[in-house]
């Protein structure tokens, strides 16, 4: 029985995969344009991500520095 569906499942997969290489390769407008569109969403999404990890790790230095202060304030304390 499962037989059947792996064969039926392949044959809609080779069908899709046919239909979907002969609109790529025609390459009409409105696909070149939805990709193009998808393709900036991403960009603007990952410059925004590295915006956002640049701050942090900024803020985590800034964290760190005074910590670092501190300990050696506490240290210099300690020895007076």
């Amino acid at each position: 029985m499962f037989q059947n569906w792996k064969w039926l499942s392949f044959g809609i997969g080779l069908l899709v995969g046919a239909v979907g290489a002969s609109l790529v390769s025609s390459r009409p407008t409105f696909i070149r344009d939805g990709a193009s569109t998808v393709l900036s969403h991403g960009i603007h999404a990952k410059r925004k991500v590295q915006g956002w990890a640049a701050a942090g790790r900024e803020n985590l230095e800034d964290l760190v520095a005074e910590a670092d202060q501190k300990l050696q304030d506490r240290q210099s304390a300690a020895k007076e």
